[in-house]
């Protein structure tokens, strides 16, 4: 486990609830608290299980940077822009 917050492209676990997933989508709100959008695996019955918006400072990570967040991105960091990916 790492004891740096989690970033996009992460594999993250809620530290109360054990809800697993990848965050996908991060939100500042004006009251201070930052927040993921964890997006979880497939259910074993094939569909798609509904994500969960979690306080940032509540998760864990489980795996570092499973996903290329820069593959999904059209923005560089510094506004360069880049090629769509499709």
């Amino acid at each position: 486990m790492s004891n740096h917050l989690p970033s996009l492209g992460d594999r993250v676990r809620c530290k109360i609830s054990g809800f697993t997933g990848i965050a996908t989508t991060h939100a500042t709100h004006l009251a201070g608290c930052d927040r993921l959008w964890v997006l979880p695996a497939v259910g074993e019955d094939g569909k798609a299980v509904d994500g969960q918006w979690l306080d940032i400072d509540m998760l864990e990570i489980v795996d570092p940077a499973v996903v290329d967040v820069m593959k999904y991105t059209r923005r560089a960091p510094g506004g360069i822009e880049l090629p769509n990916s499709r």
